[in-house]
C-alpha cells in the first residue's frame, strides 16, 4: 500500500510541473458511498481511494456515539498545541 501511494503521490508532483494548480483543484464528490457531496482534491481522492481498496472496516467495533467521540479524543491528542 505504501508504493502504491508513493507513486500517487509522485505522479501528482511530476503532473504538477506541467499543470502546477493540480493539488489545489477541488471538485465536488461523493466517494465511497459517502452521504454527502463535498470538495475533494485530487490528491485526497487518490488516497482515500487507495485506502479504501486494501482496507475494510472490522465488524466486531460497533460505531456509536461514544466510540466516535473516544476515537476523536485520541485524534486530537495527537495534534501538537499551537505555537
Amino acid at each position: 500500500m505504501a508504493t502504491l501511494i508513493d507513486a500517487t503521490m509522485r505522479g501528482l508532483v511530476i503532473m504538477a510541473l506541467s499543470v502546477p494548480d493540480i493539488a489545489a483543484h477541488r471538485t465536488p464528490a461523493s466517494p465511497f458511498e459517502a452521504a454527502s457531496q463535498d470538495e475533494w482534491s485530487l490528491p485526497a481522492m487518490g488516497l482515500a481511494g487507495l485506502a479504501s481498496a486494501f482496507l475494510e472496516p472490522d465488524p466486531a467495533i460497533q460505531w456509536d456515539d461514544e466510540r466516535i467521540a473516544a476515537v476523536r479524543q485520541a485524534l486530537t491528542a495527537l495534534v501538537p498545541p499551537d505555537s
